[in-house]
């Protein structure tokens, strides 16, 4: 029997030992593995790819700075070119009313230059009768001189 007691307590201490064993590996902390990969090419390519994407970037930001200030100096120059097309309508408009007013005066004053040449056509009929009228007055006259000389 004390062999069977020996046996089983060597046993409960071989099992109790395995246990402990055991528990202690489950309880520590894995050690975090380190593994390292080469990949400084893969890096140096991408920090390459980086940059030649800054420097596109900044690139196109100039570009784009470039076109805004063309842009607002071409909407300048477009708000000028109207305000200069506004003065130079209303210009226009009275050198047009200058020359509607020059137009209807020139318009009566030919109608009073013809009105004049009508009247001066008839002032020289006039006269032109009056001359035949004085001629033949004279005529009369010197006829009646003649006809007292006779007498």
């Amino acid at each position: 029997m004390n062999q069977k007691i020996a046996f089983y307590l060597l046993s409960i201490i071989a099992i109790f030992f395995i246990g402990y064993n055991y528990s202690q590996f489950n309880i520590e902390p894995l050690k975090p593995e380190i593994i390292t990969i080469n990949n400084n090419d893969e890096i140096e390519e991408y920090k390459l790819d980086n940059l030649n994407l800054q420097q596109q970037l900044e690139e196109l930001n100039n570009q784009l700075i470039l076109a805004l200030d063309e842009l607002k100096s071409t909407s300048q120059k477009l708000n000028l070119s109207a305000s200069k097309i506004q003065v130079l309508k209303k210009e226009l408009s009275s050198i047009q009313n200058a020359f509607n007013l020059n137009d209807s005066s020139l318009k009566k004053s030919n109608a009073k230059l013809l009105d004049n040449e009508k009247t001066l056509k008839e002032f020289k009929k006039a006269l032109s009768d009056a001359e035949l009228d004085i001629e033949l007055i004279k005529f009369d006259l010197e006829i009646a001189e003649a006809n007292l000389r006779a007498d």
